[in-house]
């Protein structure tokens, strides 16, 4: 047979306003933390330099409206290589806030991540006018986030002289 051993409930924790406003704040909790999980997520961050190494400021200085994390699954000895960025497969975040997480909709396994800036002109890059890295492939796993921490990304600002390859976006 279980036992409880009951412990006296302190007397600040008594009185009936404070515990309605804990059961209040403990229903806010438990309902915003249903979330629904299909899979797994990814979380990562992002920071943006020139080619000389410089820092850019902000997403609007190379005409970014937003960063997409790609993804697919693989089986043993598969690649990425020249995979498109499936609608299904990606999640986008606002180039600003220099982070993002999916939601839990990888399917579990073996996954390669790559990572896409998207132009405010709605036009894709340059293709030779930016670097990011390389496809990073991990383990998902049902209701885990897996985290591909911060990743650099290298650009070509949009300024008055683009170099060679071109300005990474062109301007609106």
């Amino acid at each position: 047979m279980n036992s409880c051993n009951r412990l006296p409930v302190p007397p600040r924790l008594r009185r009936p306003g404070l515990a309605r406003g804990l059961t209040t704040t403990a229903l806010v909790f438990a309902m915003s933390g249903c979330v629904d999980i299909g899979g797994g997520a990814v979380e990562l961050s992002w920071s943006l330099r020139d080619f000389g190494g410089d820092s850019v400021s902000s997403c609007s200085d190379v005409n970014f409206d937003a960063m997409r994390i790609c993804w697919k699954s693989l089986t043993d000895g598969e690649t990425v290589d020249g995979a498109p960025c499936m609608e299904s497969e990606r999640a986008e975040f606002d180039c600003s806030e220099a982070n993002g997480i999916s939601g839990f909709t990888i399917e579990p396994g073996r996954t390669g991540f790559w990572l896409e800036p998207v132009c405010d002109s709605g036009s894709p890059p340059q293709p030779d006018s930016y670097q990011v890295p390389s496809v990073i492939v991990r383990t998902v796993q049902d209701g885990q986030v897996v985290t591909l921490d911060s990743l650099l990304v290298v650009v070509a600002p949009g300024d008055t002289e683009c170099p060679p390859a071109g300005c990474t976006c062109v301007g609106p």
